[in-house]
């Protein structure tokens, strides 16, 4: 898979390592979903427990639904930044967008190929100011 950056609008070009970590921040969404479903079920189970089943070797009482909660959020608020950089570009270009990146599945070649990369360049910009990444 070429995913190399496009040089020609140059307002949006990042360094190269900003560029892979934006990229693999957006390949990582699906896994990011099934974490967060999976953590939101943990957190069900843990709630009914009793605190004092948690005792370690030292005495310390760990807060496991803390943990998860603080967990939770740090997801939340990585997927928020990923689907709020997805707004920024046309509504007829985001699912081909992600498809592509996520789940490698080729263009749809209605439009320009030129047109695809534009707006996906702006996507992966938007996803590393989004994330603090710049």
């Amino acid at each position: 898979m070429n995913d190399f950056q496009q040089l020609k609008d140059r307002n949006f070009v990042l360094p190269q390592t900003v560029y892979r970590q934006a990229l693999y921040a957006i390949k990582d969404l699906d896994r990011l979903r099934k974490k967060l479903e999976y953590l939101r079920s943990e957190a069900y189970d843990i709630k009914g427990r009793d605190p004092n089943d948690i005792v370690g070797q030292s005495g310390y009482v760990s807060d496991r639904m803390a943990d998860k909660a603080v967990e939770i959020a740090s997801t939340q608020a990585r997927i928020k930044a990923i689907e709020d950089a997805f707004q920024t570009i046309p509504f007829e270009y985001r699912d081909g967008i992600e498809d592509k990146l996520v789940y490698d599945v080729p263009y749809d070649l209605g439009h320009s190929i030129n047109t695809w990369k534009k707006y996906q360049q702006r996507l992966i910009f938007r996803v590393a100011v989004n994330l603090r990444i710049i």
